[in-house]
C-alpha cells in the first residue's frame, strides 16, 4: 500500500502529520462496522442467520479442499448439513495444511470480502469470483441433494447481489457477509476446540492436526484463533485508517475508456 496520504472532499479528519497510520481516519466507517457488527449479534440466533452460517461451513470446506489442490491433492466430495456441519474428503496432498485450511481458510475468504467492501466496483467482481466457485464445486464435488440445493440457491444470492442490486445494497451486503464470516470462523473455533474440549464425541480440524503433529488440540486452537483474531484486526485496521476508497481494477478502467463507433 502506498504511503502518500491523499486527502478526499468528503473524507474524514486526518490524523495529523505525526501519524504512523498512512492514511486517513474513517469515521463512516467506523460506524458503519460498528452497526454491523450489532446487527451480526442481534441476529445470531434468528433464524435469518442460519443461510450466512451454512455458508460460513460451506467456506470452511471449500477451503480444506483447495488447499488439498495447492498442495498437490484432489477432492473427492464436499458436503453440508442443515445443523451447520460438514466435510471435505479428499486425497493426497499436505494433511497438515489441509487439516489447517478449514477455519484460518474461512477466515481469511471473510477478512477479504470485508476488506474489498470499501470500494463499489469490486462488488460485481467479487460476487462474480464466488458464484464462479460455487458452480465449480456443485458441478464437481458438490453431490448430496441438500449441499446442492444450498449451494445452487447461494450461487443465485451472490448473482443478485453483485450484478443486479444496486451496487449500495451489494457493497452493504459484502461487508455484511465478511463481517459475519470472520466473526463466525473465531467463535467456531472457541466453541469447537476451546470450550468443548470435554467432550469424547468431538471430532475438529485442531483434533485432526493434533493426531497428525502431536501436538496439543488445545494449544493448536489457541494458535488459530490468536491468528484470526490478529488478522481480524488488521483488516478492520486497514478499513479504519485508509484511503477511503480502494483504487478500480485495470480491467474496470480499460472498460470505461472504451467507446463503441457512432456512441
Amino acid at each position: 500500500m502506498s504511503c502518500e496520504i491523499t486527502t478526499y472532499g468528503d473524507g474524514g479528519s486526518a490524523i495529523g502529520p505525526g501519524s504512523r497510520q498512512g492514511g486517513l481516519f474513517s469515521l463512516s466507517h467506523l460506524v458503519l462496522q460498528m452497526v454491523l457488527t450489532c446487527m451480526v449479534f442481534y441476529l445470531w440466533s434468528s433464524p435469518l442467520a442460519q443461510p450466512i452460517k451454512l455458508m460460513v461451513v460451506l467456506f470452511h470446506e471449500i477451503s480444506h479442499g483447495v488447499m488439498a489442490l495447492f498442495t498437490g491433492g484432489k477432492i473427492i466430495s464436499i458436503l453440508i448439513t442443515a445443523d451447520e456441519g460438514g466435510a471435505c474428503e479428499t486425497e493426497g496432498g499436505s494433511e497438515a495444511l489441509i487439516v489447517t485450511a478449514g477455519y484460518l481458510g474461512s477466515m481469511f475468504v471473510g477478512g477479504m470480502l470485508l476488506y474489498l467492501s470499501r470500494a463499489k466496483h469490486f462488488v460485481p467482481l467479487v460476487f462474480g469470483l464466488l458464484t464462479l466457485i460455487l458452480v465449480a464445486a456443485i458441478t464437481t464435488v458438490i453431490r448430496d441433494s441438500y449441499s446442492r440445493t444450498f449451494a445452487s440457491g447461494l450461487a443465485v444470492f451472490f448473482v443478485l447481489c453483485g450484478f443486479l442490486a444496486p451496487s449500495t445494497i451489494g457493497t452493504l451486503l459484502l461487508r455484511l457477509i465478511g463481517t459475519f464470516t470472520c466473526l463466525y470462523s473465531i467463535f467456531d473455533i472457541y466453541w469447537d476446540v476451546l470450550a468443548d474440549q470435554g467432550s469424547a464425541f468431538n471430532q475438529n480440524d485442531a483434533v485432526a492436526f493434533s493426531q497428525l503433529t502431536g501436538m496439543e488440540p488445545q494449544f493448536v486452537g489457541i494458535a488459530w484463533l490468536t491468528g484470526c483474531l490478529v488478522f481480524f484486526l488488521l483488516v478492520l485496521k486497514n478499513i479504519l485508517y485508509s484511503e477511503e476508497e480502494l483504487p478500480e481494477p485495470e480491467i474496470i478502467r480499460k472498460g470505461e475508456s472504451f467507446n463503441l463507433p457512432g456512441a
